[in-house]
């Protein structure tokens, strides 16, 4: 792949660059929300656009982190961290061994549109959510409920309206995430009356209870997000949000450099020193909170053979795919978990040796190898920067030990589809955790009760029925000790049995200008704006 930083733009290349920039600048300006206007403006730039805006239907970032700021859920995580605090709810008490959960909610609040939030909205949401034959229950699959609860209905047997500011769950087990769960933005809640007039067109402008609201959504070009007058908390000072779609990422480092955005994700590695050497910008990492890893499809031969899916691990060195194409922060995932989710210890990787690697492909019925294909995506994600090279080094690994992979690369939106259906062989993947629990990882991506097409979160489509049994019995156990004893049986299983290959753990690096002040960085990836502010005194 070229590389386009500053440092290689030359004659026709720079000029052609400076161009673009002014396209963007152009575009800016142009579109829904440009600067000019009362308040203050940020724009922020982001390397592709939402899927969809309604977060019940999706497991993006890029649409998740919209509805962090626009929509809100019982509980919510603390600024920096995955300590749950009140939002929507103010207090809450559990009962019946952890089976039954009453919420007080937050008096006086609205949503966007103006319709009061309460209980009957709560229920009106959940019921949405885990009942096939509710008749809000269209536009998507609902991957996040059935991963986090088990399916439809679940584990959440009844949503009760007790009053209009009392709500009560009744589960059918204990579960010992449910707090961190309520907190995933997948369960903000939305305004009943704009589910019901937009109905199945509702993820393209949703209304809930948050500090911004979602005033424009120009596909594949940028969102605005305007700050809500009626917000029950305290009022942004940043009063207009533009999220601009800049893919191409040489683009984005010189609009950030030219001052036409704020803000920039989704930085790549060999960017980082012409940032670090520019006055006016400052580079935050966010916490190691994800892993990327090497899906094999465990339904297709040959991945159904253990002796290939350890002999394809063998093959890849992770270690030169990290130093390589990973920025200095990243990490090779020898634990599958992140430094930030408990516990640790458990190895799960196997030692590079490609000789052993042909060892077991021969023992495997393949001593010439075989072939097949490995999918990308196209852009960058938090835990990957360098898809296509990743993907190139990792077909070079294993041609050494006779496996033929065809790399076919994807948009991104039509990418998570196609996996998530079980529609690729081995395919490039990853996950930022949501909620600090280790439920979040085991369960949501791992479990059997997560390989169900569509919208499976569980890409390797493996189905081990003692790792099964292991994580759902740690969801019903309050006691952390306890619970990370079975997970990290799980984890001893999950080594066995070898359906991924871990690769990394990254610190994903996002940049600013330095007149951006408040940024705090969080383990959920969430750019929350409302903590934000503008000093025109620093920074262009």
């Amino acid at each position: 792949m070229k590389d386009f930083s500053m440092l290689h733009l030359t004659g026709c290349r720079r000029t052609a660059a400076r161009v673009l920039v002014l396209i963007v600048c152009l575009l800016v300006a142009a579109c829904g929300g440009g600067r000019s206007g009362n308040g203050q403006v940020l724009v922020f730039g982001r390397n592709k656009d939402a899927v969809k805006l309604d977060p019940a239907l999706v497991t993006d970032g890029n649409s998740l982190n919209v509805a962090r700021v626009s929509m809100e859920g019982l509980t919510r995580f603390r600024l920096g961290s995955f300590e749950i605090e009140p939002s929507l709810a103010t207090s809450w008490k559990t009962g019946s061994a952890g089976r039954v959960w009453t919420f007080k909610l937050r008096h006086g609040v609205k949503f966007q549109d103006g319709t009061p939030f309460d209980a009957a909205a709560v229920k009106f949401n959940f019921d949405r959510w885990r009942l096939r034959d509710n008749p809000y229950h269209k536009g998507g699959d609902f991957s996040y409920y059935e991963s986090q609860f088990g399916g439809f209905p679940g584990t959440i047997a009844s949503v009760k309206a007790l009053a209009p500011d009392a709500v009560e769950f009744d589960l059918t087990k204990s579960i010992a995430p449910f707090l961190a769960d309520l907190a995933m933005p997948a369960f903000s809640i939305s305004s009943p009356t704009a589910l019901k007039d937009e109905g199945e067109n509702y993820f393209t402008q949703p209304v809930g209870t948050g500090p911004y609201k979602v005033s424009e959504w120009v596909k594949d070009d940028h969102i605005t997000l305007d700050a809500f007058a009626g917000y029950w908390g305290p009022k942004p000072k940043i009063q207009r949000v533009i999220l601009r779609d800049i893919p191409d990422p040489a683009t984005g480092l010189l609009s950030l450099q030219h001052g036409d955005i704020d803000g920039w994700e989704y930085v790549r590695p060999n960017d980082l020193p012409t940032i670090h050497r520019d006055p006016n910008l400052v580079i935050y990492h966010q916490p190691a909170n994800n892993t990327m890893y090497l899906a094999m499809n465990n339904t297709k031969s040959p991945f159904t053979d253990l002796r290939v899916r350890r002999a394809i691990d063998e093959a890849i060195d992770a270690s030169s795919l990290v130093k390589n194409f990973y920025d200095p922060s990243a990490t090779v995932a020898t634990e599958f978990l992140p430094v930030a989710v408990w516990p640790h210890g458990v190895n799960v990787t196997y030692p590079f040796d490609p000789a052993d690697a042909r060892k077991l492909l021969s023992a495997a019925g393949y001593p010439r190898g075989f072939s097949t294909t490995l999918w990308y995506m196209t852009l960058a994600r938090p835990y990957l920067p360098e898809p296509q090279r990743v993907a190139e080094a990792i077909q070079a690994d294993l041609r050494t030990v006779g496996i033929s992979a065809k790399l076919e690369g994807f948009e991104w939106g039509q990418y998570l589809q196609r996996v998530q259906n079980g529609e690729a062989n081995m395919a490039l993947f990853g996950w930022t955790g949501d909620n600090g629990d280790p439920d979040n990882y085991l369960y949501t991506i791992l479990d059997k009760d997560s390989a169900i097409p569509p919208g499976a979160q569980n890409v390797c489509f493996w189905k081990d029925d003692e790792f099964h049994r292991l994580v759902t019995a740690a969801q019903t156990i309050v006691d952390r000790a306890k619970r990370a004893a079975l997970y990290r049986q799980a984890l001893a299983r999950f080594r066995d049995e070898a359906p991924c290959v871990p690769i990394a753990h990254t610190s994903p690096p996002i940049a600013f200008n330095r007149r951006v002040k408040g940024y705090v960085p969080n383990p959920d990836s969430a750019e929350l704006f409302q903590y934000m502010w503008l000093d025109d005194s620093s920074g262009k």
